[in-house]
């Protein structure tokens, strides 16, 4: 008498906890509460089965996973009709393969542990449970898998044939019935390849599993009563039995676009990694060795003085000093343009209000003390006491590299270079306009767009330092600018150079 109570004290539990559990996700839409409780019962459905059973009769024994596995099959059944959707129910056959490669090296490990001399087992515990557990787990997670497979193909093919609801839901209940009863049989068969003693224990669990059956068949009812519109669509709608092992192909073929598009990208990030490598590469290549080669020879022209002081003019001396230095810091230019265009490829840069006219009035300076051989005239034409632009300290490279290139690229005695500041309004947005105008050696036509092309290594004869155009750009580009060159002199480039840079008004943001 206390067995038959303890057993429907059990069923009591497993029985109202999926009905709980499936009104939870009725309620609320969300899945995650129902898939920790299938976890939660997967995982020590195998512990109760070798922990404690229920004796019905001399023949008849329930194991404590047997009535657990029941419960977990009722769940299952009841998911599938409430969600109409078998992603989910793939979703539970994913969960306890997962758990069962989980456990299968936890009771291993276990195993190991109790085998061991050393160890300490204040418990008594045999290492034979964990053994009987592994074997238990690997089985039930393939026999699990055909029974729902089964269950579902079953239900699917009712309600194809047979259309009265009450004849549809007995059946229901029948297939639930033999769903237990062929576990009761499938499950023991197989473990007894692997576990002959165990395996004959629970012979004769079909009849153990007919009892479950009827058992649990009033929650599932209760479940088709309180749930009849999930039923009613269920009934109506078709639940794709493929879908349970298979995801959906158009599920798929957009999973493997994602891959694919994701490794184009990652192969273009690598192109690009790769020319800008290449790119930096070239041009330090060619303004070192250009470097190297004017140092090595006013060292020789020094050298070559100091051998016949008589005869040269010491004057030169300074001179091939003031090129030594002029170089030096040509080459300490160059690194540091390189390092920035690496920041602003990696993002590592930070755009915050900026005073303008305190940057340009700085490269003017830089520039005049920085090529004091040549006296340079430098006109600035402005409105504004202060104009504020969303930049940072890189301002000064752009401004500085347009100046030093009007000076490099001028062969008059004394180059002259204008620079207007206005506003300028392109597509709705406010710009603060600089013109930068010198009456340099100027640039053709067909080099005005390509001069800012990154990779373009057609540099202006031996003075060019191609990176700082380079650098310009994608200053410019950051600041959500723009930049283009024109003739001083409209249609005659030998006039000088007009560079005109556009850089959002700080007001307008």
């Amino acid at each position: 008498m206390n067995s038959l109570i303890f057993l429907l004290f059990h069923i009591l539990l497993y029985g109202l906890a999926p009905l709980l559990v499936v009104t939870i996700f009725r309620t609320f839409k969300s899945t995650s509460f129902f898939y920790s409780y299938f976890g939660f019962l997967f995982v020590f459905t195998q512990l109760f089965a070798v922990l404690y059973s229920i004796k019905i009769s001399e023949n008849l024994v329930i194991t404590g996973g047997n009535i657990a596995y029941s419960s977990i099959i009722l769940i299952t059944f009841f998911i599938g009709i409430a969600s109409q959707d078998p992603t989910v129910v793939r979703n539970l056959i994913s969960i306890q393969v997962i758990f069962n490669f989980i456990l299968f090296f936890l009771y291993q490990l276990l195993v190991v542990v109790l085998n061991d001399p050393t160890t300490i087992n204040i418990f008594d515990v045999s290492s034979g449970i964990f053994n009987t557990t592994i074997t238990i787990n690997i089985v039930s997670s393939f026999v699990f898998i055909v029974e729902v497979i089964i269950m579902f193909y079953s239900l699917e093919k009712i309600k194809e044939h047979i259309k009265p609801l009450f004849i549809v839901i007995s059946l229901y209940v029948v297939v639930y019935m033999g769903i237990l009863c062929l576990d009761g049989f499938l499950f023991p068969f197989i473990v007894s390849f692997f576990q002959p003693e165990f395996g004959t224990f629970i012979t004769g669990g079909v009849q153990g599993k007919l009892i479950l059956g009827v058992l649990f068949s009033p929650f599932i009812l209760a479940f088709m009563i309180l749930h009849k519109k999930s039923l009613a669509l269920f009934i109506e709608e078709s639940f794709s039995v493929r879908l349970l092992i298979f995801p959906k192909r158009k599920k798929l073929i957009e999973k493997l676009q994602k891959v694919e598009k994701n490794l184009k990208k990652t192969e273009q990030r690598y192109e690009e990694a790769y020319n800008r490598a290449t790119f930096y590469k070239d041009l330090f290549t060619h303004d070192i060795s250009s470097i190297i080669q004017n140092i090595s020879m006013s060292f020789s022209l020094l050298e070559s003085n100091r051998k016949n002081q008589g005869k040269i003019n010491s004057k030169k001396s300074e001179g091939y000093f003031n090129i030594i230095i002029s170089q030096l810091s040509r080459g300490k230019s160059l690194i540091s343009n390189i390092r920035k265009l690496a920041e602003i490829d990696n993002d590592e840069v930070e755009l915050k209000s900026t005073n303008l006219l305190e940057y340009l009035s700085s490269a003017i300076n830089f520039v005049k003390e920085s090529i004091p051989q040549k006296h340079i005239e430098i006109k600035l034409e402005t409105v504004e006491k202060q104009i504020v632009t969303k930049a940072n300290e890189l301002l000064a490279d752009i401004f500085e590299n347009i100046l030093v290139n009007a000076v490099k690229y001028n062969d008059n005695t004394v180059p002259e270079i204008s620079i207007k500041i206005s506003k300028a309004e392109v597509n709705e947005v406010i710009y603060v306009k600089l013109e930068f105008s010198d009456n340099g050696i100027g640039v053709q036509d067909f080099k005005k767009e390509k001069i800012f092309l990154e990779g373009y290594k057609e540099l202006k004869g031996e003075k060019g330092m191609g990176i700082g155009l380079s650098l310009i750009t994608k200053i410019i580009k950051l600041y959500k600018g723009k930049i283009w060159v024109e003739d001083r002199i409209k249609g005659d480039y030998s006039k000088g150079s007009n560079f005109i840079v556009l850089i959002p008004d700080m007001m307008q943001m």
